[in-house]
């Protein structure tokens, strides 16, 4: 093939003169490149919501306090080889399942390029009353600043406030507030496992969306949930929220050689969760496959159509002096013109139609309007679809070429 001001100006004025069909193939091309921006941008979103949902209550690793495995006798060297022991091997429970030394290792976790968020948290089962009313909840005692930007409670609150509680205070989900018929700056009694009891007061009442945090856990300070549980300054696990939640297991698994804790990521606590995400990805890749593949075999078979009408004046070109490697380009040229145009229709419609959906609400938790749709353009999706469009267009157009540059300008011009 040979690109040169001949070939350049002969595809252009093929693409003139035959409007309805550089229109149509255009057009082909648009709405191939549209469904790729669209479905990849609207099932991604989908994508984000539901990873959103799982790891949105909860961190993305958790450091818990180890199992201690004693060693017995019989593990240790013998040098005699004649010692006859006699036992079973036990694991020991974890110490109230409590780190002691938790303010020692903060620093290093903090320092630590791949995490972002290290909250240490109080968390165990404890009888609330209101009245003579009770109901056994999940308490978390937490540094209200740093588990805000694990848990994110502070913009979804009803009422009151979450960052700023103190000692003494509690912030609860609305639907456990509502079976129970509380309201801000109500008394709340609290009585932990071991019988130590504390009364609170109703500082924040929130509403995620989430059944696990609004039907049955409170949060309380740091400070009240290990008076709460008597563990002292201890805590009962340290939460950690990472740059990347999708390498949450590379990065756990990479702690487990530095840290003395038992170690676990939000992956390998939702195994179902990747599997819908792959499941999804493997749907949507089948749909852009054959979105392409029939976008290719419409370009071609325009373009053979294209070919099959111009064969008089392919004939007269050939005659003329022009070699089939410049017919060639010709219709090539045609396929990579009309593919980069199909991409600058598709492109902008599909962002049109993208920030459109952006802008459809429905009521979320607490009555408050929420998106329908997560829209992210990225703008590498949009190189990459126009990218995927040319190089079909290119492919497409090959073959009819092919066959123009074939063409005997003899039996064209005996046959006209």
């Amino acid at each position: 093939m040979k690109l040169n001001f001949f070939t350049l100006s002969v595809a252009l004025r093929h693409l003139r003169y035959g409007v309805g069909q550089s229109l149509l193939t255009i057009g082909v091309i648009a709405i191939s490149v549209l469904l790729i921006i669209y479905l990849r941008t609207v099932i991604g979103g989908t994508q984000i919501r539901i990873v959103d949902s799982v790891t949105g209550s909860i961190p993305h690793i958790v450091l818990e306090p180890a199992e201690r495995t004693p060693i017995g006798a019989w593990q240790l060297p013998d040098p005699t080889g004649r010692t006859l022991y006699i036992g079973e091997t036990v694991n020991l429970p974890r110490a109230q399942d409590k780190i002691d030394d938790w303010r020692q290792w903060l620093p290093a976790l903090e320092r630590d390029p791949e995490v972002t968020v290290v909250s240490p948290v109080v968390s165990g089962n404890v009888f609330m009353f209101r009245g003579a009313r009770r109901e056994s909840v999940r308490m978390s005692g937490v540094i209200a600043e740093r588990h805000d930007r694990i848990v994110n409670i502070e913009e979804k609150l009803v009422e009151g406030r979450f960052l700023q509680m103190t000692t003494g205070e509690v912030a609860l989900g609305a639907t456990l507030a509502a079976e129970f018929g509380i309201r801000m700056r109500d008394k709340l009694r609290l009585l932990g496992p071991e019988g130590r009891s504390l009364s609170v007061t109703v500082a924040g009442i929130y509403e995620t969306g989430s059944g696990a945090l609004d039907d049955g856990q409170i949060f309380l300070t740091l400070r009240d949930g290990q008076s709460l549980l008597e563990l002292g300054s201890a805590v009962s696990s340290v939460g950690l929220r990472v740059r990347d939640l999708y390498q949450a297991e590379a990065i756990a698994e990479s702690m487990t050689t530095r840290l003395p804790f038992k170690i676990r990521s939000w992956i390998a606590d939702n195994p179902n969760v990747f599997r819908t995400l792959d499941a999804q990805d493997q749907t949507i890749n089948m749909v852009l496959i054959s979105t392409i593949i029939a976008a290719g075999f419409g370009i071609a078979s325009i373009l053979v159509m294209s070919v099959t009408g111009k064969y008089r004046e392919i004939g007269i070109l050939k005659a003329m002096g022009a070699t089939p490697g410049e017919i060639q380009t010709i219709f090539v040229v045609e396929g990579f013109l009309l593919a980069v145009l199909g991409c600058m229709v598709g492109i902008p419609v599909g962002i049109g139609l993208l920030e459109a959906l952006s802008t459809v609400r429905v009521p979320g938790p607490g009555g408050r309007m929420t998106e329908l749709f997560v829209i992210q353009i990225d703008p590498w999706l949009l190189l990459g679809a126009s990218a995927v469009a040319v190089t079909v267009g290119v492919i497409a157009a090959f073959f009819p070429a092919r066959r123009a540059g074939s063409v005997d300008p003899m039996q064209v011009i005996r046959g006209s």
